[in-house]
């Protein structure tokens, strides 16, 4: 029991931390599009904003992470900042890596302008975990009245810079056993059988979403496994950092002799975004009951445009995958498979974020005006039979197993008619009370909660508000399904209750 336990707190806290990894993750989007514009209307200046962006991203991931597992932002991203700071020049200086060692790339890499061990993203989500935790731990710290200026949050940011001293010490030694895992892992992902390592990556991906623990699953692919030497000499890693390089260095086919087929990991949610997705929703409508088919079509048309547009999946996915098992199974392997059949077909589209239809313009067609192999037709070979698929899939298997997608239950709520100050106050009752509530926060479209008794939460009462979906992660993690409301819910919440 005890093992079952330490399984279930573990996956809470990669929950968390998951969400906290949606916020520099969020900010790649703008970077993206400065890039591709700038590519595509000869704008160096533009690409030049866009690559700086790619070229910090260890900082970035600290200050995002550290603000997302904090509750006060500010003091939390100056300490991310600090860890950053002392954390690498103390490697620097017990390993003596001078700039030139740094810029051969290898295992060491220039940070923030500090020649330091190549930790890629995860030397900033560790500096951003730990000023999180400083600020969390000592920020109601009083110390004695002789030195009471330093008590409280002033403490958070100089606890954090002597144990990000102390980490700096440590991390030579157990970075090398880290990085020759991620080496490892490099190597098989990016081996002769990439088709196998696509679909299982979209696969995995697909069925993680329930859990919200698919941020934790693609980031290692996207900045750290795999190599690409820049025309400057330096050695960047992961499937998204590369594509964006080769672009701002003209690289058309987007591969090199170190790495292959930039875009693998990326690509295979067009088909999927674009075309299954949406048709899966035109399905659920032609199977709502006939009384019901207006109010199904407001949620099953606006979550389709969403997913069309942007990409953001979960308001379609949560219409099935916890009333259909089945079809949760069937839709984790059509990814698969999309990002297996996008592969074999030298597609090369990135995404900055999510794959829909603003990525597929800006990142698929927008490139190939200038050259560039992206392949973007390899998008709709594969979606057109993918969304029959989907449509005539789940009709069958809507109608023969009497599954309760939107329309098909005798009262079908709708949270937009309800303002985000009511449902917040309705939430706070049903989640037990504000007493009851440790920690509220939001990514894209989920409610990530903290509660002290998840026992006392009133989960169909949540359904019943218009929620799309209730998960329960660990002992005391709840997600609950908004859609894009979820974080102006989450910040009316907080003012709320005082968290």
């Amino acid at each position: 029991m005890s093992l079952i336990s330490g399984f279930v707190k573990s996956l809470s806290k990669l929950s968390m931390i998951g969400r906290a990894l949606m916020l520099p993750i969020s900010l790649l989007p703008a970077a993206g599009l400065l890039l591709a514009f700038g590519d595509k209307f000869h704008l160096p200046l533009m690409m030049n904003a866009g690559g700086v962006i790619f070229d910090n991203l260890p900082m970035l991931f600290a200050i995002g992470s550290a603000v997302g597992l904090a509750s006060e932002s500010g003091i939390a991203a100056l300490s991310a900042a600090v860890s950053v700071f002392v954390t690498n020049i103390t490697i620097s200086t017990v390993l003596s890596i001078t700039p030139e060692m740094a810029s051969q790339g290898g295992k060491y890499a220039m940070v923030v302008g500090i020649p330091t061990l190549q930790m890629g993203v995860f030397g900033g989500l560790i500096c951003g975990i730990l000023a999180a935790w400083c600020y969390n731990r000592f920020h109601t710290m009083q110390l004695p009245e002789f030195l009471g200026f330093f008590s409280g949050k002033r403490f958070v940011a100089i606890a954090t810079a002597f144990l990000s001293f102390l980490m700096g010490l440590l991390l030579p030694y157990v970075w090398q056993h880290i990085q020759a895992g991620i080496d490892a892992l490099s190597v098989v992902v990016n081996g002769d059988n990439q088709a196998a390592s696509t679909f299982i990556f979209g696969l995995v991906e697909r069925a993680l979403i329930p859990l919200g623990l698919h941020h934790i699953w693609y980031p290692s692919f996207w900045y750290s496994f795999g190599d690409y030497t820049t025309q400057a000499g330096q050695v960047i890693h992961g499937d998204q950092t590369i594509w964006f390089k080769m672009l701002e260095e003209g690289v058309k086919s987007f591969s090199s002799d170190t790495y292959q087929n930039a875009g693998k990991f990326m690509q295979g949610e067009f088909p999927l975004m674009l075309f299954a997705l949406p048709a899966a929703c035109l399905a659920m409508y032609h199977e709502a009951h006939t009384k019901n088919k207006k109010i199904a079509a407001g949620i099953l048309f606006s979550a389709a445009l969403t997913c069309f547009l942007t990409g953001i999946t979960e308001p379609v996915e949560f219409t099935f995958i916890f009333v259909a098992p089945i079809l949760y199974v069937f839709n984790a392997i059509m990814a698969g498979l999309a990002y297996m059949t996008m592969y074999l077909l030298h597609a090369h589209i990135a995404k900055s974020f999510s794959a829909g239809f603003i990525d597929y313009l800006s990142f698929g067609i927008l490139p190939s005006f200038n050259g560039y192999q992206t392949h973007f037709l390899s998008a709709i070979i594969i979606g057109i039979p993918m969304g029959l698929i989907y449509y005539f899939t789940f009709r069958f298997v809507i109608r023969r197993f009497d599954v309760k997608t939107p329309g098909r239950t005798e009262v079908t709520a709708n949270a937009d008619e309800k303002s985000d100050s009511e449902l917040a106050t309705e939430i706070i009752t049903l989640l037990g009370g504000a007493h009851n509530i440790d920690s509220v926060g939001a990514c894209i479209t989920r409610l990530r909660l903290e509660v002290t008794k998840s026992e006392v939460v009133d989960k169909d009462g949540l359904n019943g508000l218009g929620a799309r979906g209730v998960v329960f992660v660990g002992d005391n993690g709840i997600q609950v399904i908004f859609g894009a409301r979820a974080q102006f819910i989450a910040q009316t919440m907080s003012t709320m209750i005082g968290k």
